[in-house]
């Protein structure tokens, strides 16, 4: 199998990959969809790509657009022949960005959230999309926000077997 390097891919992939190794919290559980892969990845491809948030969002500022969706699935499936990640079978428990065997947190959508097989490129990625001015506060905030929810579900009872 190739090596693969953030040059290497498409900005949607670096995106997709990066968003994924955040951490973010499954949205049902931080009760928001702005925790949803697919909103947070669409807000930092149009931050990286238009320098605004909305390019990839419909009308409600939440949910992405069908055109965005259909991409974001393409970009899946390049990842997914790159060996980079892997779609997992519906209703497997997994953290956002990865299986984590035994983590009682909520169902994942496969269509979403890939599991990801090379951390050392998504972490490469994460860092790349950091380095953005005008992607990085909202990434940041993201990740700030996620440890608070990450917390705050431990403290009620969310906890590995």
């Amino acid at each position: 199998m190739p090596a693969y390097n953030p040059e290497d891919l498409s900005l949607l992939e670096k995106a997709l990959l990066g968003v994924l190794s955040v951490g973010l919290p499954p949205s049902r559980s931080a009760g928001s969809d702005t925790f949803r892969v697919d909103h947070v990845t669409a807000v930092v491809a149009s931050l990286a790509e238009h320098g605004t948030k909305d390019a990839h969002l419909g009308p409600d500022g939440i949910h992405v657009t069908r055109e965005f969706r259909t991409n974001l699935k393409a970009a899946v499936e390049s990842l997914v022949e790159k060996g980079l990640v892997a779609t997992q079978a519906a209703g497997m428990p997994a953290a956002a960005g990865g299986f984590e065997a035994g983590l009682v947190i909520d169902m994942v959508d496969p269509d979403e959230t890939p599991a990801v097989l090379d951390r050392f490129l998504a972490q490469l990625c994460m860092e790349e999309l950091f380095q953005l001015p005008a992607v990085y506060p909202f990434l940041m905030e993201r990740y700030s926000t996620s440890g608070e929810v990450w917390r705050r579900l431990r403290d009620g009872g969310y906890q590995r077997d």
